[in-house]
């Protein structure tokens, strides 16, 4: 298999994987076939310190949610956030998503800045309507 080349910039407490203080720029080598988890290991990056992901200027990953990562590509630029880097909310409308992030908040609901691990649902109930409701 061909080795791939990535250009990764790390911001935030993250930069300290990549020798920096706030901002960091690394070169990295991975297999072909290699997906974001496989990034955040080759540079020692703990999946519970990443938050929002970007690919070719294209959101991939939000913090706490993963989509198990695209693949990537010979060429590709990453860009990483630490998950106490907010990303402003007005800023989120009409921003370029891949197709398996959009599927993720599609299940999930609206972009949030925060996501708990997801619990079943609470059990339905039936709550008559005005229609159900026989008169006395």
């Amino acid at each position: 298999m061909l080795p791939l080349n990535v250009n990764v910039s790390l911001y935030g407490a993250i930069a300290r994987f990549g020798n920096g203080r706030y901002v960091a720029q690394v070169d990295a080598t991975l297999e072909s076939g290699a997906r974001l988890p496989d990034l955040l290991a080759r540079l020692g990056i703990p999946e519970t310190e990443r938050g929002y992901v970007f690919i070719n200027a294209v959101l991939s990953e939000v913090p706490g949610l993963s989509t198990e990562g695209a693949l990537l590509c010979d060429g590709d630029h990453v860009g990483i956030f630490a998950v106490d880097r907010l990303w402003p909310y007005q800023y989120r409308d009409g921003i370029v998503m891949s197709p398996s992030l959009k599927k993720l908040l599609a299940a999930r609901g609206a972009m949030r800045h925060a996501y708990r691990p997801q619990e079943p649902p609470p059990p339905e109930t039936h709550q008559p309507a005005l229609a159900d409701a026989q008169e006395i």
